[in-house]
């Protein structure tokens, strides 16, 4: 099939001479070129690949695998490109006169390589100045040829350095365009470097260079860089320093070295040299020790410290004037607050810094509509802001003023963000919604940017999932005690009618809520209730080898026991013998598979039967009864059940606790691609690694992309792409802003049909689908069950086990992030 190009790769040679340039994108290198093969002088040979620069006659070899492309038919995709000698008179004039050199051209060409003969690269190389006894070369156009083909050699040499340290073209060119011709001695100083300046280049990566390059395994510098990697990447865990002692574990195990008395040594050095920082920190119970951290992280912390502490200045207002207001207004506009709702208002304009929070239902919107409105009617400066763009339109939409994203708020251009200390915000009252959203570093960038005379309120719920950066700043903020706190814990009427919200407190309690499924009740897809549960299962890779070890027991007892006259007992399994065979050299069974039937695992047919036979309990509402196993049913849900009722139009969001498994984002992301977007001959696609996009497909991004102005998280739908140019363009969602992806920047997006629930932080979906299997147990905490279904705004729907999701519910999340901003709010240090 014409899409077979999914495929994984061969890694092929194709060494041949450039025919013609058929396309070439200065901005990323990419090229198409026309090629005759050595091995086929009479054919001409499509080649796609980054190159800085190529030109028609170059003579080269090519390192990649063929593929086929939906348009263009077979080519092949390069992954190396390294430059030969011309391996003709013919090649060099070609070469020579392709545009290679400004002031050859190929009339030029034709009488250099007619004088010099089988000399001229050598001439080239070694003794530019006889070119001038060239008809038509003068002194002015040697200077210009001279300065040319060093450019050409310099460039040419750049990328035969790099590829020879098993860099990529790809790689290779981007990291010229940033370097330019001091690539080689950067690189060779400092690998490492590599996975700084470069997404996508990794520690690993650059580790592979750095001992191709000839760096000792053991050495200072490969350490050093490992101590700094192991720092930086601790940001994913959400922390913002590390121990010596997990450090030594985490750089022993990256390098497989034992490190001694060399730890202590080397963070010294780093130490004394600004490279990381150090804080005297007590870690739980124990002693204070030193606890290390990159630069950004240690400023960042401190920086969201200095200025909290700074903001904790009492203001003097008139709190009966204002409980006036706050009443006469709620009747006016027939609003019923609750009285911790009316004493949240009337505290938060009283002072600096203040948190609201509350789970669900509480009221924590019209709480801060009231706020707003109050502050109007003192004619307060107010902005509204949130970390996501949906999360900023939804504040926008429920308070009726403008809402912007953070880094819209804080004007983000270039290398930095316009607002800052220096150039401040313009406003009397800064609210921030979804701050459980907020890491140490964006906090501190926010903060610095608030003027001096601002008062600044955090709304958000510290039950929800952290940010996915470093820190726990919301939780840490309340946890410190230091900071005016109001939490709403009543819930109110109408909220209490919502199943989603009402089972979203029962689950933060710790309780497992009773969830109706359409199984045993069909009409709750009608009768309006928000939150279901379809039971349902997948097999595990342990279910599954061991049926086939069963099935491949049976068969051979039965085709020995072929020919046993009728009447001979045929053979039955034992659980506790071990069966001999020539393939099975021992069959026990194991304690966890002692309630299985084996004779039927045997004879079950198909992959659900195989799975109910295993099982110790098929649910009775199991849509395993209806041939559906959970992946197939969250494909159904997507596809067609969720659709039927809520319409065709409707927003449907997975939310999958890991990226693994056949219910991870990863597995789920193909199977609804195949299903809701497949594949067809008038439907342009590109593939990034193993990654196909295709128009139509629906994505997500996957970091901060500032030049874009696209950011973690962001969702949108691709809606075109150029498959010449290697470029996609993507409407992102609310507002449908269009944004062009070049071929360098297509490697951030990934398929968003399933979605892990921390990217889903700070959204909301009209229906959300949540697959909840005991392969999740990793991931089974409460606050993510949590986090997944408030993400809802009309329709919830489980899939998966009754026994996976009380697991989850039973389990609180104990790792604990390594931060220091609740004591150094406390002035602790």
């Amino acid at each position: 099939m014409w899409f077979s190009f999914a495929m994984v790769f061969i890694s092929e040679k194709l060494q041949g001479i450039v025919q013609r340039v058929t396309y070439h994108n200065p901005a990323t290198g990419w090229s198409v070129l026309r090629v005759q093969s050595y091995a086929n002088p009479g054919e001409q040979l499509t080649v796609t690949v980054h190159q800085t620069r190529v030109f028609a006659g170059a003579t080269m070899e090519f390192r990649g695998a063929w593929t086929v492309h939906p348009q263009f038919g077979r080519q092949f995709k390069a992954t190396e490109a390294i430059e030969k000698k011309p391996a003709s008179a013919a090649a060099l004039e070609k070469y020579l006169g392709s545009g290679l050199i400004k002031g050859v051209g190929p009339k030029t060409a034709r009488r250099i390589v007619q004088h010099f003969k089988g000399d001229t690269l050598r001439v080239f190389e070694e003794e530019m100045d006889r070119l001038t006894e060239v008809p038509g070369i003068a002194r002015k156009k040697l200077e210009m040829i001279e300065h040319a083909w060093r450019e050409h050699r310099m460039v040419r040499d750049v990328m035969i350095f790099l590829q020879g340290h098993g860099i990529s073209t790809l790689f290779a060119v981007r990291i010229f365009q940033k370097y330019g011709e001091r690539a080689i001695e950067l690189v060779s100083a400092d690998p490492y470097r590599l996975a700084v300046d470069f997404y996508g280049i990794g520690f690993f990566s650059a580790d592979k260079v750095a001992l191709s390059i000839g760096l000792a395994p053991d050495s200072d510098e490969r350490i050093r860089a490992a101590i700094r990697h192991v720092l930086a990447a601790s940001r994913e865990q959400g922390h913002c320093y590390l121990t010596a002692v997990q450090i030594r574990s985490e750089v022993e195990e990256l390098l497989t070295l034992t490190l001694n008395d060399r730890l202590e040594r080397l963070l010294r050095q780093l130490e004394e040299e600004n490279q990381l920082k150090v804080r005297l920190l007590a870690v739980g119970d124990n002693p204070a020790e030193r606890c290390y951290y990159s630069k950004s992280l240690y400023y960042d912390e401190e920086t969201v410290a200095r200025r909290i502490t700074s903001f904790l200045v009492p203001i003097a207002i008139d709190h009966k004037s204002i409980s006036g207001w706050i009443e006469e207004y709620c009747q006016t506009h027939s609003i019923a607050l609750s009285a911790e709702q009316a004493d949240a208002v009337a505290q938060v304009v009283s002072h600096r810094f203040s948190v609201l929070t509350g789970g669900p239902g509480c009221g924590k919107t019209t709480t801060t509509l009231v706020i707003v409105r109050l502050l109007e009617a003192l004619h307060r400066r107010v902005l509204l802001a949130a970390p996501t763009g949906r999360a900023a339109q939804r504040m926008g939409e429920v308070i009726g003023r403008e809402a912007k994203t953070l880094h819209r708020l804080l004007e983000w251009q270039g290398e930095g963000f316009q607002r800052n200390k220096d150039k401040p915000l313009q406003a009397d009252f800064l609210i921030v919604d979804e701050c459980s959203m907020l890491d140490v570093s964006l906090s501190a960038a926010l903060l610095s940017a608030v003027p001096d005379g601002c008062q600044v309120l955090f709304i958000g719920d510290a039950d929800q999932l952290p940010s996915v950066g470093a820190g726990n700043v919301l939780r840490d903020i309340i946890g410190s005690e230091v900071v005016p706190c109001f939490r709403l814990t009543q819930v109110f009427r109408q909220a209490r009618e919502s199943k989603i919200i009402g089972f979203a407190h029962q689950i933060n309690r710790g309780e497992t809520p009773h969830i109706e499924s359409p199984f045993k009740r069909p009409e709750v897809w009608r009768d309006g209730t928000d939150c279901l549960f379809l039971d349902s299962d997948e097999p595990t890779n342990e279910q599954l080898d061991f049926v086939a070890r069963v099935k491949r027991t049976f068969n051979l007892k039965v085709n020995q026991l072929e020919g046993l006259s009728t009447g001979d007992t045929p053979y039955e399994f034992r659980t506790h013998e071990a069966i001999q065979s020539p393939y099975e050299k021992e069959f026990m069974v194991p304690a966890k598979f002692q309630h299985v039937d084996l004779q039927q695992v045997a004879r079950a047919e198909g992959a659900i039967d195989e799975l109910k036979s295993v099982l110790k309990k098929v649910h009775p509402w199991s849509t395993l009864h209806y041939n559906l196993t959970a992946v197939e049913t969250v494909v159904k849900l997507y596809l067609e059940w969720i659709p039927k009722y809520l319409g065709r139009e409707s927003e449907i969001q997975i939310l999958s606790p890991m990226t693994r498994g056949s219910l991870g984002t990863a597995n789920l992301n193909q199977v609804i691609q195949q299903a809701a977007n497949p594949p067809a001959e008038d439907k342009p696609q590109l593939q990034v690694g193993e990654r196909i996009f295709r128009v139509g497909d629906r994505v997500i991004h996957r970091r901060n992309n500032y030049e874009l102005a696209v950011f973690n998280g962001d969702i949108g739908t691709i809606r075109a792409i150029d498959t010449v140019d290697l470029t996609c363009m993507v409407s992102f969602f609310p507002d449908g802003r269009e944004v062009l992806y070049q071929q360098q920047d297509i490697m951030e997006l990934d398929l968003a049909y399933a979605i892990t629930i921390h990217k889903s932080q700070g959204s909301e979906f009209k229906a959300v689908i949540l697959p909840v299997l005991t392969q999740h147990f990793k991931m089974l905490y409460r606050n993510l069950i949590y986090t997944g279904l408030t993400r809802a705004r009309e329709l919830a729907v489980f899939v998966g086990t009754r026994r996976a999701m009380g697991m989850a519910i039973r389990q609180q999340d104990t790792a604990r992030r390594q931060t220091a901003l609740a004591t150094l709010l406390r002035g602790q240090l």
